[in-house]
């Protein structure tokens, strides 16, 4: 039986290769077929996703199959949640995913808008980026009431994880950048909420207290270059691995 790795590899070949029915299969079944699989469930949101939704961009089926498992899996949540599930959850996630590769951000916002609300509550850091570009404010900031509190508690993991780290090496400061753009994507959500809802002046705080909260150094410059230059982060990271492919 062919391994993940395979059906992905032959799916990349028959999609480079025109072959767009049999990418499709292979990147249906590799949705499904992942999610089974801890060794290869991280791919499933990113390379597998990713490829079908570029797919989707040549082929027309590929774009019906997306919306299809979409609207089944919003159908199955909203007929059987639970608020306490972590099932649940997960699937309101992988919702939110394929609207985002869709350009629906319409939909993961009512369809949270329908959900109980204890599960909203357990889904709201997913989807409150689709609230706030669907321009509901007030329900985002209902949901993340304290954002200054959420930039602190994300610089804390950030110093955390720091420390653990040899940025002295390639594979540290790749690890570096790879936490500060975590910690630039909390960032980026505690801004466009406070400016969203008019708060400036905590807009200003939390801008501030973006770098100072950070420890490190390394850390703390990789922030400011972020603030001072947004897209800094991840230029840097696809120039190590760059770098690193080509050593």
């Amino acid at each position: 039986m062919d391994t993940v790795q395979e059906v992905l590899e032959r799916a990349w070949t028959s999609h480079s290769a025109g072959g767009f029915d049999n990418a499709l299969k292979d990147y249906i079944w590799l949705f499904d077929a992942s999610a089974a699989d801890a060794e290869t469930a991280p791919l499933r949101l990113s390379y597998v996703l990713s490829a079908w939704a570029k797919l989707a961009e040549e082929y027309l089926p590929a774009r019906h199959a997306l919306v299809e498992l979409r609207d089944r899996d919003s159908k199955r949540l909203l007929a059987g949640a639970d608020a306490d599930s972590e099932a649940a959850t997960a699937l309101f996630n992988d919702i939110r995913a394929i609207n985002d590769k869709l350009g629906d951000l319409q939909n993961t916002y009512h369809l949270f808008q329908q959900l109980p609300e204890a599960l909203a509550q357990r889904c709201a850091r997913s989807a409150l980026p689709s609230l706030m570009a669907c321009g509901d404010y007030a329900l985002a900031r209902q949901h993340l009431p304290q954002p200054l509190q959420h930039l602190a508690q994300a610089a804390a993991v950030l110093n955390q994880r720091r420390a653990g780290m040899n940025v002295l090496t390639t594979a540290g400061v790749a690890d570096l950048l790879a936490e500060v753009y975590n910690y630039i994507v909390e960032l980026a959500l505690v801004l466009d909420l406070l400016d969203g809802c008019g708060d400036t002046a905590a807009a200003e705080a939390a801008r501030e207290q973006a770098v100072t909260l950070v420890q490190s150094p390394e850390a703390r410059a990789c922030v400011q270059a972020e603030l001072d230059a947004p897209g800094t982060t991840l230029d840097a990271m696809i120039e190590l691995q760059n770098s690193s492919a080509t050593e």
